[in-house]
């Protein structure tokens, strides 16, 4: 049985139960799961943390399906154009990697890898062509959401690229050819180029962006990036 299912049948267990208040001890153990960075103006909806133990029925059992859920919610796009549904990967197949330098004013600049104990590592391709990566890891905190076009691979389309990144301390985004929106014209420039090959995809991406950290454009930073998806 694996941790997820571990977790769901706690969760279930408690709700049958029709318990008035959740111990704070179940809402550590239960939110441990999910990696845990600051809150910013997300383009992905966001999970609320809960401090404080829960005291009504109602709110226990919204906040239990809102936990059954669990860190589905970051392959969530409000407002987005064509964007493929995420779904876990088959047990045992091939998961997704990536390597990223983000140097320059930023306020963590260095290499991260991806780390094979991530809880969220998943490459979708979708019908219309294009590829959507998630990411999410606590070891460093990493929460990773790229998107590449349908037409990247094809003649004028290299800046069908955009990228939401949060990790400790920093944030940057960018979307040059709004495929997301959030990202006005001359803010940020990307290109991508698509390899394909027997077994996996590869995406070589490259990009300026300002820092966001704060919450406001600061200065620029570089972020130099390789993702492979398993085909």
């Amino acid at each position: 049985m694996t941790g997820h299912e571990r977790l769901d049948d706690a969760v279930r267990a408690w709700v049958r139960s029709g318990p008035e208040a959740a111990s704070a001890d179940f809402v550590e153990r239960t939110l441990r799961p999910i990696p845990r960075m600051r809150q910013h103006r997300s383009w992905r909806i966001a999970l609320e943390r809960f401090a404080q133990p829960m005291a009504a029925v109602a709110s226990a059992a919204a906040v239990a399906v809102l936990l059954v859920a669990g860190v589905g919610f970051l392959a969530l796009r409000p407002g987005g154009v064509g964007g493929p549904t995420v779904s876990p990967s088959p047990s045992g197949s091939p998961r997704p990697s990536f390597e990223m330098t983000i140097s320059g004013a930023g306020p963590a600049t260095g290499t991260y890898r991806s780390d094979p104990a991530a809880s969220v590592d998943r490459c979708v391709h979708a019908a219309d062509g294009s590829w959507r990566y998630t990411y999410v890891s606590g070891q460093p905190p990493i929460n990773l959401d790229l998107l590449v076009g349908s037409a990247a691979g094809a003649a004028g389309g290299s800046n069908q690229v955009a990228l939401e990144l949060e990790y400790d301390p920093g944030y940057v985004r960018f979307d040059p050819a709004d495929l997301r929106g959030g990202d006005t014209a001359g803010r940020s420039t990307a290109s991508v180029t698509v390899t394909p090959g027997p077994s996996s995809t590869t995406f070589t991406i490259t990009a300026v962006t300002p820092d966001r950290s704060d919450g406001t454009d600061r200065d620029p930073v570089h972020v130099d990036m390789t993702v492979t998806c398993p085909s």
